[in-house]
């Protein structure tokens, strides 16, 4: 078994501010994490590698980290599905629109298109980590609560580690 990491974070942007408003949702911003301190998602430039100091100096005043223990063969493939994104990342690109469709309950998924969420579910998806409820187009970063916890995979759960 391998650890997992999922960071949920709500930023203080106006942005995340209208999200949390319209959303009624405590969290804002999804991301993966494979080695301690590197976190992998996306925001308005693409495909992003994030930090726990990134975090802080950005503004995030709420988060939560869900540790994962996952098989060593959907641990590979998640590496491996990391990796090839890393290896892209100019191909990717951020969809406001997949964010609006998801709100709206209507999936869509657009080739190399992502938002945070939608690419953090679907990382778990196609690892093969997590058998997920829906499309990876249907999730909000809040909806991987209840997902997660009732998975078996948790291992531990942390608040406001930024």
């Amino acid at each position: 078994m391998r650890k997992v990491t999922i960071i949920l974070t709500k930023y203080s942007d106006l942005t995340s501010n209208l999200l949390y408003l319209v959303s009624g949702f405590g969290y804002t911003h999804a991301s993966i994490g494979l080695e301690e301190g590197e976190f992998y998602s996306f925001n308005f430039k693409g495909f992003c590698t994030e930090s726990l100091e990134k975090f802080r100096r950005h503004g995030v005043k709420k988060s939560l980290r869900y540790e994962l223990q996952v098989p060593q063969a959907a641990y590979e493939k998640l590496r491996e599905s990391i990796e090839s994104f890393h290896s892209r990342k100019e191909e990717f690109s951020y969809t406001a629109m997949g964010v609006i469709l998801c709100f709206l309950r209507i999936p869509f998924k657009w080739k190399d298109h992502y938002f945070c969420s939608q690419f953090v579910a679907e990382m778990l998806e196609v690892s093969g980590a997590l058998a997920l409820i829906k499309a990876p187009s249907l999730y909000l970063p809040n909806h991987f609560c209840s997902e997660l916890e009732r998975s078996g995979l948790v291992q531990s759960i942390e608040y406001n580690v930024v």
